[in-house]
Protein backbone atom coordinates (compact mmCIF):
# COMPACT_ATOMS: atom_id res chain seq x y z
CA UNK A 1 0.00 0.00 0.00
CA UNK A 2 3.08 2.13 0.85
CA UNK A 3 4.59 2.10 -2.38
CA UNK A 4 1.55 3.05 -4.67
CA UNK A 5 1.09 5.86 -2.48
CA UNK A 6 4.62 7.30 -3.25
CA UNK A 7 3.84 6.56 -7.00
CA UNK A 8 0.39 8.68 -6.86
CA UNK A 9 2.73 11.51 -5.31
CA UNK A 10 5.79 11.02 -7.59
CA UNK A 11 3.27 11.03 -10.66
CA UNK A 12 2.03 14.00 -9.86
CA UNK A 13 5.32 16.09 -9.42
CA UNK A 14 6.43 18.34 -12.35
CA UNK A 15 10.06 19.19 -13.02
CA UNK A 16 10.45 22.35 -14.91
CA UNK A 17 14.32 23.67 -16.71
CA UNK A 18 14.45 27.21 -17.45
CA UNK A 19 17.34 28.97 -18.95
CA UNK A 20 16.92 32.88 -17.98
CA UNK A 21 18.55 35.43 -20.14
CA UNK A 22 19.44 39.28 -19.73
CA UNK A 23 18.99 41.72 -18.35
CA UNK A 24 17.73 43.83 -21.07
CA UNK A 25 16.10 47.23 -21.35
CA UNK A 26 12.31 47.63 -23.19
CA UNK A 27 13.99 48.90 -26.44
CA UNK A 28 15.96 45.50 -26.37
CA UNK A 29 12.96 43.42 -25.61
CA UNK A 30 11.49 45.15 -28.84
CA UNK A 31 13.97 44.12 -31.03
CA UNK A 32 14.01 40.22 -29.48
CA UNK A 33 11.80 38.09 -31.64
CA UNK A 34 11.34 35.44 -28.36
CA UNK A 35 8.22 34.48 -26.99
CA UNK A 36 6.27 31.89 -25.21
CA UNK A 37 7.97 31.89 -21.49
CA UNK A 38 8.52 33.64 -18.46
CA UNK A 39 9.65 37.18 -17.73
CA UNK A 40 11.03 39.03 -14.97
CA UNK A 41 10.50 42.77 -13.87
CA UNK A 42 13.19 43.42 -11.90
CA UNK A 43 14.01 47.39 -10.98
CA UNK A 44 13.13 49.85 -8.08
CA UNK A 45 9.78 51.25 -7.25
CA UNK A 46 8.84 54.93 -6.87
CA UNK A 47 10.13 55.73 -3.64
CA UNK A 48 12.19 52.15 -3.54
CA UNK A 49 15.44 52.16 -2.55
CA UNK A 50 16.83 48.59 -3.07
CA UNK A 51 16.74 47.15 -6.81
CA UNK A 52 14.83 44.44 -6.57
CA UNK A 53 12.66 41.33 -8.81
CA UNK A 54 9.31 43.16 -8.55
CA UNK A 55 7.30 41.05 -11.11
CA UNK A 56 7.02 37.38 -12.33
CA UNK A 57 4.78 37.06 -15.73
CA UNK A 58 4.23 34.48 -18.78
CA UNK A 59 2.96 34.84 -21.90
CA UNK A 60 2.14 32.69 -24.91
CA UNK A 61 2.88 35.46 -27.37
CA UNK A 62 5.75 37.06 -28.20
CA UNK A 63 7.47 39.22 -25.12
CA UNK A 64 7.56 42.44 -27.01
CA UNK A 65 4.10 42.33 -28.30
CA UNK A 66 3.04 41.37 -23.96
CA UNK A 67 5.07 43.92 -22.90
CA UNK A 68 3.54 46.89 -25.05
CA UNK A 69 0.07 46.73 -23.14
CA UNK A 70 1.88 45.34 -19.62
CA UNK A 71 0.11 47.08 -16.90
CA UNK A 72 2.78 46.59 -14.41
CA UNK A 73 5.86 47.90 -16.42
CA UNK A 74 5.33 51.46 -15.42
CA UNK A 75 5.16 51.16 -12.25
CA UNK A 76 9.17 49.94 -11.84
CA UNK A 77 9.84 53.66 -12.19
CA UNK A 78 13.80 53.09 -12.42
CA UNK A 79 16.92 51.05 -12.87
CA UNK A 80 14.53 48.68 -15.13
CA UNK A 81 16.07 45.05 -16.15
CA UNK A 82 13.68 42.68 -17.97
CA UNK A 83 14.92 39.16 -17.60
CA UNK A 84 13.26 36.76 -20.25
CA UNK A 85 12.64 32.57 -19.71
CA UNK A 86 12.12 29.92 -21.96
CA UNK A 87 11.32 26.50 -20.80
CA UNK A 88 13.96 24.17 -21.96
CA UNK A 89 11.83 21.09 -19.96
CA UNK A 90 9.98 19.89 -20.76
CA UNK A 91 10.12 19.41 -24.71
CA UNK A 92 6.66 20.48 -26.23
CA UNK A 93 5.29 22.18 -22.74
CA UNK A 94 2.18 23.44 -22.47
CA UNK A 95 0.69 26.65 -21.10
CA UNK A 96 -0.08 24.79 -18.05
CA UNK A 97 3.98 24.19 -17.50
CA UNK A 98 4.54 28.14 -17.85
CA UNK A 99 1.75 28.53 -15.38
CA UNK A 100 3.35 26.24 -12.93
CA UNK A 101 6.66 27.81 -13.03
CA UNK A 102 5.08 30.99 -12.79
CA UNK A 103 3.45 30.00 -9.29
CA UNK A 104 6.42 28.10 -7.98
CA UNK A 105 8.23 31.70 -8.31
CA UNK A 106 5.48 34.24 -7.16
CA UNK A 107 4.73 31.55 -4.22
CA UNK A 108 8.36 31.34 -2.99
CA UNK A 109 9.27 34.70 -3.60
CA UNK A 110 6.31 37.12 -2.97
CA UNK A 111 7.52 39.97 -5.76
CA UNK A 112 5.51 43.00 -4.60
CA UNK A 113 3.68 43.76 -7.89
CA UNK A 114 2.34 40.47 -8.47
CA UNK A 115 -1.43 40.11 -7.06
CA UNK A 116 -2.09 36.52 -7.60
CA UNK A 117 -0.58 33.44 -7.21
CA UNK A 118 0.99 34.86 -3.61
CA UNK A 119 -1.38 32.92 -1.12
CA UNK A 120 -2.29 29.61 -2.49
CA UNK A 121 0.91 26.87 -2.91
CA UNK A 122 1.62 25.52 -6.41
CA UNK A 123 1.89 21.81 -6.92
CA UNK A 124 4.52 19.84 -6.25
CA UNK A 125 7.53 20.82 -8.37
CA UNK A 126 10.88 21.35 -8.91
CA UNK A 127 12.23 24.28 -10.83
CA UNK A 128 15.45 24.70 -12.00
CA UNK A 129 16.83 28.16 -13.51
CA UNK A 130 20.21 28.40 -15.60
CA UNK A 131 21.00 32.13 -16.02
CA UNK A 132 22.83 33.79 -19.20
CA UNK A 133 24.13 36.62 -20.86
CA UNK A 134 22.13 38.12 -23.70
CA UNK A 135 24.40 36.59 -26.12
CA UNK A 136 23.74 33.07 -24.25
CA UNK A 137 26.82 32.68 -22.44
CA UNK A 138 26.36 30.84 -18.98
CA UNK A 139 26.56 33.35 -16.28
CA UNK A 140 29.21 32.20 -14.11
CA UNK A 141 28.88 34.81 -10.68
CA UNK A 142 25.78 35.82 -9.96
CA UNK A 143 23.79 38.93 -10.27
CA UNK A 144 22.70 41.03 -6.84
CA UNK A 145 19.59 40.97 -8.50
CA UNK A 146 18.52 37.47 -8.47
CA UNK A 147 21.26 36.23 -5.69
CA UNK A 148 18.27 35.40 -3.58
CA UNK A 149 16.07 33.38 -6.42
CA UNK A 150 17.57 30.10 -5.91
CA UNK A 151 18.64 27.99 -8.99
CA UNK A 152 16.57 25.24 -7.41
CA UNK A 153 13.17 25.84 -6.00
CA UNK A 154 11.73 22.52 -4.86
CA UNK A 155 8.54 22.07 -3.05
CA UNK A 156 7.05 19.09 -2.14
CA UNK A 157 3.87 20.14 -0.84
CA UNK A 158 4.92 20.42 2.56
CA UNK A 159 8.81 21.75 2.55
CA UNK A 160 10.37 23.52 0.47
CA UNK A 161 14.39 22.55 -0.78
CA UNK A 162 16.17 25.54 -2.49
CA UNK A 163 19.93 25.93 -3.37
CA UNK A 164 22.22 27.25 -6.17
CA UNK A 165 24.23 25.56 -9.03
CA UNK A 166 27.90 26.29 -9.69
CA UNK A 167 29.05 26.83 -12.94
CA UNK A 168 32.35 25.14 -14.19
CA UNK A 169 34.59 25.40 -17.31
CA UNK A 170 35.67 22.28 -19.17
CA UNK A 171 38.79 20.88 -17.64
Amino acid sequence: MRESTNSATHANYLTVKLHWSGPYTVDQVDENQDGKGLYLFAGKKKYGRTKEILYCGITERKFKTRFREHHKLPLVSRELEIWLGKIEYPNGFHREHLEIAESIIIYFWQPVLNDRKKYSPPRPTTLISHWFKQDGTPRIYQRTIYKDLHDVLSWDGKLWRTGNLSVYGDA
